[in-house]
């Protein structure tokens, strides 16, 4: 919890609006990657900056804590945005200088969902998504495998230092599942479609 509004922040926005649509889309990755989650119920755990459990969050990059069926958990980082490009995008540094989520995010899997038809039809599902091994991504990293490119965002006078990447440029091996398949013909943006077709 903080003092942003929902009515001035556009990411809080899109962030509330896609919340479900994201947690049905993670019951059916993981079912597919016979990784079933516990069930479909939600916790969500408001707390304040002051609270331990907000440091998976601000000091981590974690999101979510995936909890299986089998008792085993998993950390996840989840970004749901409306650009017209499909690109995982990751912070280096902060306005204030300090590191960004590539330095300290400690998940094991990033997730990033793009609601193109949210703006203009209030359409929450994901017409591109991609989950990533976070880790993965690191040793590629580390390979020099990963043709990034850099930017700064100049919007409400932030001035973070971001790269990103296509998710086409994204190995492979790094890749546990997307939508829709790369090299597969994406459908126009405002096409209608069922992300949930497939599963």
């Amino acid at each position: 919890m903080s003092q942003w509004s929902y009515s001035n922040d556009a990411y809080l926005r899109i962030n509330s609006a896609c919340e479900e649509s994201a947690n049905k889309l993670y019951q059916a990755i993981f079912k597919e990657l016979s990784m079933p989650l516990i069930d479909s119920n939600v916790e969500i755990i408001s707390c304040t900056k002051d609270e331990a459990v907000s440091r998976y969050d601000w000091q981590q990059g974690i999101d979510v804590i995936l909890q299986f069926s089998d008792g085993t958990k998993s950390t996840m980082q989840e970004k749901y945005l409306t650009w017209h490009q499909s690109t995982l995008t990751v912070e280096i540094s902060k306005s204030s200088g300090a590191d960004g989520a590539w330095k300290y995010c400690t998940a094991q899997y990033y997730f990033i969902g793009y609601a193109r038809r949210l703006k203009e039809f209030g359409d929450s599902s994901f017409q591109d998504w991609i989950l990533v091994d976070w880790p993965a991504l690191q040793r590629a990293d580390r390979m020099q495998l990963l043709k990034w490119q850099e930017n700064q965002c100049h919007n409400n006078n932030r001035r973070s230092r971001f790269k990103w990447i296509h998710f086409d440029g994204i190995p492979a091996n790094c890749v546990i599942s997307r939508h829709p398949l790369k090299n597969e013909k994406r459908s126009a943006v405002y096409e209608a479609q069922d992300v949930f077709a497939d599963f």
